[in-house]
């Protein structure tokens, strides 16, 4: 069996979910809900109450259905096609990933038995599209960080210090990330490590909770992108790390977060999400911004005014997503830097090691000796003459 759940308990005293049970749960039920329809036993509603806003929402949507449809032979269809998730304001599966055992009785009547999490949908996948927006606890394999330039060997064991353990509903972690554009749920999990390392380099991080943004390719992740700056109703990643910053803040949960590139964006749509269908503060979480790919000083004003505290802004001047897509520097000579650069960003030459934005940002000078170290001696050279200029 593919799935878990959160322990059985009571399992068989049915009850119904009415207005007083929902808020005593902390569950918000949806407006044209009919607490008629359906009951649910104790083990069911202990694993709905367990979930986020977000993800209960869904799995009501999921309840929803087979109660209106209690005789169809497949609910748990998924689609592959990344083409539905242009549809920014639309789950793109035609399922959501905790699964719902449920039976009728003699009258109609449907008995929710049980809400599992699907094991299957969690995790890297052959096919990105088939990832999920995800919550994962990631620990940390060796005491590999990105502390200054690397030769190649390091930086591949820099790939196997993080894993994945386990998706979870909730951060547990001190440290959280959200990762940027065209990472797999495995590359994800060891980039962000290294820039919550970077980030937080005194705490000595063991762990840390990865809010995993999945990629349809550069084409479908710019389209996210742009959905999210530009639309009033934000993505379904924004939504899910809306209700994930509210259950921490009301937990109390002190949690250090850092967003790296579309994460930077999705962060900021999370936040206007956030500010409308929740409100209050946010005054137990900080945030450091890396690699940025929205406006950081709109992202900045945002996230004061919810009483959350930016720590850190680290932005390579050489790298092309902060200076250009993210609108924080559009000057001439930050265009020029930009287009000098952009084919260690995405062309043939890019990797890591020499890209301005991929790895975390530790200063100029670093950045320098980076671009030496993979023979990038041209490179190397122009970003001398940056330094020469500034500190001249």
């Amino acid at each position: 069996m593919s799935w878990r759940h959160a322990g059985k308990v009571q399992a068989y005293n049915y009850t119904g979910l009415d207005k007083n049970l929902a808020q005593e749960h902390g569950i918000r039920l949806p407006s044209h809900y009919m607490n008629n329809k359906w009951q649910l036993t104790h083990q069911a509603l202990v694993m709905l109450t367990s979930l986020n806003d977000y993800d209960q929402q869904q799995v009501m949507k999921e309840i929803d259905y087979v109660t209106r449809y209690p005789g169809t032979t497949c609910s748990t269809r998924h689609s592959l096609n990344p083409s539905r998730r242009i549809y920014r304001s639309r789950y793109p599966f035609r399922s959501y990933h905790y699964l719902v055992e449920y039976k009728t009785t003699g009258s109609g009547q449907v008995i929710i038995d049980d809400i599992y999490f699907d094991r299957s949908l969690y995790g890297a996948k052959q096919s990105c599209s088939a990832e999920r927006t995800m919550l994962y606890s990631v620990r940390r394999n060796n005491q590999s960080s990105y502390d200054g330039p690397k030769d190649r060997n390091s930086l591949k064991a820099l790939e196997g210090a993080w894993q994945i353990e386990e998706p979870v509903s909730r951060v547990n972690t001190m440290h959280a990330a959200v990762n940027g554009m065209q990472n797999n749920a495995e590359k994800a999990a060891w980039l962000m490590g290294a820039h919550a390392q970077a980030a937080y380099s005194a705490d000595g991080i063991r762990g840390y909770t990865l809010f995993h943004n999945p990629s349809d390719g550069w084409k479908l992740d710019f389209a996210e992108c742009v959905f999210d700056k530009l639309s009033r109703t934000k993505s379904h990643n924004a939504q899910h790390l809306a209700a994930v910053l509210a259950q921490a803040q009301q937990s109390g949960k002190a949690i250090k977060w850092v967003a790296h590139s579309q994460g930077a964006i999705i962060f900021n749509a999370a936040l206007v999400h956030y500010r409308a269908s929740y409100g209050g503060r946010l005054g137990s979480q900080q945030l450091a911004i890396h690699g940025s790919g929205a406006n950081v000083t709109k992202l900045t004003q945002l996230a004061t005014v919810l009483g959350m505290k930016v720590v850190a802004v680290n932005n390579n001047p050489f790298d092309m997503v902060p200076n250009l897509a993210g609108g924080n520097d559009l000057s001439p000579s930050s265009l020029c830097r930009s287009i000098q650069f952009c084919g260690l960003v995405f062309g043939k030459d890019s990797e890591p090691g020499v890209s301005p934005h991929t790895l975390p940002y530790l200063g100029i000078e670093t950045y320098k000796e980076q671009l030496r170290m993979f023979g990038q001696h041209k490179k190397a050279a122009q970003v001398q003459r940056y330094i020469d200029k500034h500190t001249g």
